[in-house]
């Protein structure tokens, strides 16, 4: 008889028990849909929902993230302390990870396509702007892609009594604010481990406060991704709801009416982006379909929108207008591939049941410049974060009525986002 996933915990690597060490235990459960997590990355594994390897690279990134900061200020330092503890090619780690699936879940597409229509409809509660790569291609012939909900595992992870502080603070982190899986900064594969969560609504501040001076965690700016020092949180009646929500502001102020573009002339017919992006591409292709004359104000040099992570690809639907574009991010001068978001949107629950919304901005090193592929001599900008950008008329940077100030007076997308979610009720914990 075949034996079920989940009779017998997986150990990651052998690796000799050393005088000293101890065992930790804890229960997780996935409150959101799983994408990927497996073997192949984006694909969930029917047979390996969980891999302990994947649970090691999420541990080290938020190692990173906390620990690391505090006892290092060079990628250099934290390499060789990172290697020392997580291991390299040539040692092993001294962290044992193991994983017991104790629920494989509900596998399903997250969408479907209507009948006679060629675009996917997402499942509800599922927020198709924290999905689309899923989204799958009826012209290319891809595939929806499928999602696992409503799994558990337990972790079980022994190391050495030294490492108690680094092993327990980057387990806290990424069962809080990471995931398991793809796209875990938009809320999917989010986690929940009761004995690490807040206590209640009213408890979170103590709760955030209280952990980082317990793992001695001081909020550092690094050449690496790290904890802040504070986060944002609004009530919610269900994880799924926080999920959508939280991620639907997003959508709101980068393309919501009234906010990140004008009103439209119907349901699908919306109005022109209020954002620079547009009329930049148009200025530097010197292409502009008839129907869309140049708003005045706006600038044409600039992409704040950088700041929300990268690539991105912009699609214009009019005949005359620009080709499609791809903005990558450019690094002393040489030109990468992807620049992750900084922030992290997500639902957290609390141990007596309150679901909450979720932002965190990481610290991170800013982008500070750009290149615009696909588009003639793929031109290079600087202008992601500037004043001028909070002080054209209708700007979603500045004042959102008469008489207050700008939400970021530094024309910083990231920093304009944060405010529009103050906004829209969301408290920031410190």
């Amino acid at each position: 008889m075949p034996r079920k996933i989940g009779e017998c915990p997986t150990r990651s690597e052998e690796v000799d028990l050393h005088p000293g060490s101890e065992t930790r235990i804890y229960e997780i459960q996935m409150v959101t849909p799983v994408f990927g997590g497996g073997a192949e990355a984006g694909v969930n594994d029917p047979v390996t929902l969980v891999r302990p390897s994947s649970i090691r690279g999420h541990l080290r990134f938020w190692w990173r993230a906390t620990r690391g900061a505090a006892k290092c200020s060079t990628v250099a330092e934290l390499r060789q302390v990172e290697g020392a503890i997580w291991g390299t090619t040539d040692n092993p780690s001294k962290v044992i990870v193991e994983v017991a699936i104790r629920s494989e879940g509900i596998s399903y597409p997250c969408a479907h396509i209507p009948a006679g229509k060629n675009f996917p409809r997402f499942k509800d509660g599922h927020p198709g702007y924290a999905l689309f790569p899923f989204q799958g291609s009826k012209k290319d012939g891809t595939p929806i892609a499928e999602c696992t909900s409503k799994a558990s595992f337990e972790l079980k992870i022994t190391y050495p009594q030294s490492l108690f502080q680094d092993v327990t603070a980057a387990v806290w982190a990424w069962t809080n604010f990471g995931g398991i899986g793809a796209r875990t900064r938009r809320g999917c594969g989010a986690l929940y481990c009761q004995e690490l969560s807040p206590p209640d609504t009213h408890g979170i501040e103590s709760w955030y406060r209280n952990q980082l001076k317990g793992f001695d965690i001081s909020p550092h700016t690094r050449d690496w991704p790290t904890l802040p020092e504070s986060l944002l949180v609004r009530s919610s009646s269900n994880a799924m709801q926080a999920w959508a929500e939280v991620v639907g502001l997003m959508q709101t102020f980068r393309q919501g009416q009234n906010v990140g573009r004008n009103p439209g002339k119907g349901p699908n017919r919306p109005g022109s982006s209020r954002w620079p992006e547009p009329e930049t591409i148009r200025s530097a292709t010197s292409r502009r379909d008839p129907k869309h004359s140049r708003m005045p104000g706006i600038p044409n040099d600039a992409f704040p929108r950088a700041e929300f992570g990268l690539p991105i690809v912009f699609h214009f639907k009019d005949y005359e207008d620009p080709e499609d574009a791809e903005l990558y991010p450019v690094v002393n001068g040489e030109e990468k591939t992807r620049m992750s978001s900084p922030l992290i949107l997500r639902p957290m629950i609390c141990r007596n049941g309150a679901v909450l919304q979720m932002i965190l901005r990481l610290r991170t090193q800013s982008v500070d410049e750009v290149i615009l592929k696909k588009a003639p001599k793929s031109p290079k900008f600087k202008k992601i974060r500037d004043t001028t950008l909070a002080t054209y008329p209708n700007s979603p940077l500045g004042s959102s009525k008469a008489g207050l100030p700008a939400r970021s007076s530094s024309g910083s997308a990231v920093d304009g986002f944060l405010a529009f979610a103050e906004e829209n009720g969301f408290v920031r914990v410190i």
